[in-house]
């Protein structure tokens, strides 16, 4: 069973994230049509699309390589403020891994690299876990991997409830006033609405769990 992300798994998984980016792209657009430009769907697919275009044709020496290069790619592909707090996502998950150059990841090692993540977003970004954005679902996901590093779980299983309280997450938007971006000046009315900036942030790290999942 495989208990280690290698840099080609994160390419493969990246390729996930595409596709499934892209299957959502309306979904998402439709989210952010509520309290939001109603572009985010269109505006992430096109990003990814352009990530795996890159990546296939580059190679890379080390994991925190392939992330950083992603991540500086998003900040140069999207305008506004979504290029960058996605950006960060992974410059984040990067900088945990940058000393040593890595070329394989533990759990907990991934662990490390979400919560790098969501502390780069939060000091980017300054939203924190209720204010009804994408840390909602960075924030459920790290709580979920450092419970499952300290049960000592398998990747595959760590990755999976990982992805469940990440979709929680994103869920639990629906419930929250937003403070943050646009949707801020709706106040109340933002209520019952699910983010798509944290609905998206789930979709790519369940992409982690398909690409397991379909490895058994």
């Amino acid at each position: 069973m495989q208990n280690v992300f290698k840099l080609n798994d994160f390419i493969e998984i990246l390729k996930i994230a595409d596709t499934e980016i892209d299957k959502n792209k309306q979904y998402l657009s439709n989210l952010d049509s509520v309290i939001g430009d109603g572009d985010h769907g269109i505006t992430i697919s096109t990003a990814f699309s352009k990530i795996n275009n890159e990546i296939s044709s580059r190679n890379f020496d080390s994991i925190p390589d392939l992330f950083k290069f992603v991540g500086n790619l998003f900040i140069t592909s999207i305008g506004g403020t979504t290029g960058p707090i996605f950006g960060y996502i992974f410059i984040g998950m990067a900088s945990s891994l940058i000393e040593n150059k890595k070329d394989e990841v533990s759990l907990s090692e991934f662990y490390n690299m979400l919560s790098a993540a969501l502390q780069k977003v939060t000091s980017i970004g300054k939203a924190n876990p209720g204010d009804k954005t994408l840390v909602d679902t960075l924030n459920a996901a790290v709580s979920s991997l450092k419970e499952s590093v300290e049960k000592n779980m398998e990747l595959s299983e760590g990755i999976k409830a990982m992805a469940v309280e990440a979709q929680k997450g994103a869920e639990s938007t629906k419930d929250m006033v937003a403070t943050k971006g646009r949707a801020r000046y709706l106040g109340e009315r933002s209520l019952g609405y699910q983010d798509a900036g944290a609905t998206s942030v789930f979709i790519i790290l369940n992409a982690f769990n398909i690409y397991l999942q379909n490895s058994q």
